[in-house]
């Protein structure tokens, strides 16, 4: 594995970094999150034009043929732009998920659906009352001649007012696992927004015996589990690089406030108290980055990843926290302010510790892919 960037990521970082820096400045990001659906979707559609959204998937359906390094290489430029947008559940989770299930031609559509137009598909997994996304649902599925319905009522489901269709994990009525795709205005869906701490769109819906269309029940029993563990894996993965790119922004604020807010006629940054903070933001980040890299390379070579996917979370829940605590520590008063930019990041990077499995889930994760 080559921990370097080669041509091509190194071409996606910089192409990218000039298109957020020209397309989405701090007021913007505030605009987007202000809003009601939590999405630019002027600037999403510029994101799947220039192929942000596609890059992942097979270049038989449009896609750009690359790999999961790849895409994270674009995540931690969002991150570091503290941008908003569905690439994790879409580019992570759903592509993911729809290309390891059986195919059929409503995945097929479903895949070349994401990668010529840039469509919102959006995981649907977490019950209102669930341990994580992995568990048990208590949303059932009812098969009966007339069709098949849906009924009950998933949480923190991202981007679900902007999304086309919603993938649903729920249970038969002998117990079954299964996941369905859904359209997000059929008839019986409604949606509430969640007041969420990082400040992404998430929402609560209902499902009051919802009717699933023809070819909409994608995967059952292990197969639909096994397609659920590889697109949480991959949206983890991608999730993570999208933090390492927020602690980049607190990194540079957290400098140039160290480098010009002065204290006893010396910059603060002379001081070891505060250069000893930067330090070690700098390095927890790019061990953060090194296991991403590692985690998506081992991912891309088909290997099983459990356990690199489950260390690399818990080991960025740990120290991404206290890179949030120095970054407000180094800034003071002024970092805790909503009109200072600072928040934009810390906010993201701790809701992202508490999401995509927190630090007790993955340990256990890794201790299973142990063996212990």
């Amino acid at each position: 594995m080559d921990l370097m960037l080669n041509d091509t990521q190194e071409m996606i970082r910089d192409g990218a970094r000039r298109f957020l820096a020209d397309s989405l400045d701090a007021d913007t990001v505030r605009e987007v999150e202000a809003s009601s659906d939590g999405v630019n979707s002027e600037i999403w559609a510029q994101m799947a034009e220039l192929g942000w959204t596609a890059l992942a998937l097979p270049s038989d359906i449009g896609g750009g043929g690359a790999g999961l390094a790849d895409l994270c290489v674009l995540a931690e430029e969002l991150g570091r732009a503290a941008a908003s947008t569905p690439l994790v559940a879409t580019a992570g989770f759903a592509a993911t998920f729809l290309g390891a299930v059986e195919p059929t031609a409503v995945t097929r559509d479903m895949l070349s659906t994401l990668a010529t137009s840039g469509a919102v598909i959006t995981p649907a997994l977490l019950d209102a009352a669930g341990r994580d996304e992995r568990s048990a649902s208590s949303t059932v599925l009812t098969e009966t001649g007339a069709g098949a319905t849906i009924f009950g009522a998933k949480a923190m489901v991202p981007y679900a007012s902007a999304a086309q269709a919603l993938l649903v994990s729920l249970t038969t009525p002998d117990g079954e696992s299964a996941v369905v795709a859904v359209d997000r205005d059929a008839a019986g869906v409604e949606w509430t927004r969640h007041r969420a701490t990082g400040g992404d769109p998430l929402f609560h819906v209902e499902f009051y015996n919802v009717p699933v269309f023809a070819g909409g029940v994608l995967a059952r029993g292990r197969a639909a589990e096994r397609a659920i563990d590889a697109g949480l894996d991959a949206a983890t993965v991608l999730a993570t690089a999208e933090a390492v790119g927020c602690c980049e922004g607190m990194i540079r604020l957290a400098s140039e406030h160290a480098s010009s807010r002065q204290q006893f006629g010396k910059v603060i940054g002379s001081y070891q108290a505060v250069s000893h903070r930067l330090a070690d933001m700098r390095i927890n980040t790019d061990a953060c980055r090194l296991l991403v890299a590692e985690s998506a390379w081992m991912l891309d070579q088909g290997h099983d990843a459990t356990l690199e996917v489950a260390g690399t979370k818990v080991f960025a829940n740990e120290v991404i926290v206290d890179m949030v605590h120095a970054a407000h520590t180094v800034h003071g008063a002024i970092g805790y302010t909503t009109e200072y930019d600072l928040q934009l990041y810390t906010r993201r990077a701790r809701a992202f510790c508490l999401s995509h499995g927190d630090t007790d889930t993955q340990t256990e994760r890794a201790a299973v892919a142990l063996g212990l």
